[in-house]
């Protein structure tokens, strides 16, 4: 085994001893009060998996770092709360579960919404999507915003996939229009939980 696999089965390892630490730590924040809440929300987890395929430097990386990130992650909150309360919700964990497994696709799509020319006039609008329909509540009548925190969190992506004014303006028009299409489709319960 050479330097450079060393060096990569170590970034690795790290990855994913930092992400197991990083679920312990979700964890303990379930009992402050405003932070609790935040991580306990979809919001914040579309942004971290959003900025580490963004800024990995090949789309293979994203993919993987999401994918250890967030089993590692799981793996140490639900330890954790094995360990705490000795059970743990199978329901929650299955959902989240599949989740982490679908990322490595996700990290894929934001990688090229990031680095492509071309795909960063349209891709950027699923993610940012995503993140409008979690921070606002809109209906045949009204508009709301249900969580002030996640449209702090969009306004973060704006400025990650930031090109130009023409390409922000277009892609956040089309990322109304995906919260759109979320808010009109059976879409809508998955983002519910």
């Amino acid at each position: 085994m050479d330097v450079k696999e060393m060096q990569r089965i170590v970034v690795l390892v790290s990855w994913l001893v930092v992400s197991i630490l990083f679920g312990v730590l979700t964890k303990m924040l379930d009992f402050v009060p405003f932070l609790g809440d935040v991580f306990t929300r979809m919001g914040i987890w579309v942004l971290i998996a959003t900025c580490i395929a963004a800024y990995s430097q090949t789309a293979m990386r994203a993919a993987i770092h999401t994918l250890l990130f967030f089993l590692g992650m799981l793996t140490g909150y639900y330890l954790y709360s094995a360990h705490l309360f000795g059970v743990y919700s199978t329901n929650d964990m299955k959902y989240w579960g599949s989740i982490a497994v679908v990322t490595p696709f996700l990290a894929v799509m934001v990688w090229y919404a990031k680095h492509s020319r071309y795909l960063a006039n349209f891709l950027p609008a699923l993610p940012m999507g995503v993140m409008l329909n979690l921070a606002l509540g809109v209906g045949l009548f009204y508009f709301n915003v249900n969580y002030l925190e996640e449209l702090i969190m969009y306004v973060i992506l704006c400025v990650i996939f930031y090109r130009n004014p023409r390409q922000l303006s277009i892609v956040i028009i089309l990322s109304i229009m995906v919260t759109g299409v979320i808010e009109l489709t059976p879409l809508s319960w998955f983002f519910v939980f």
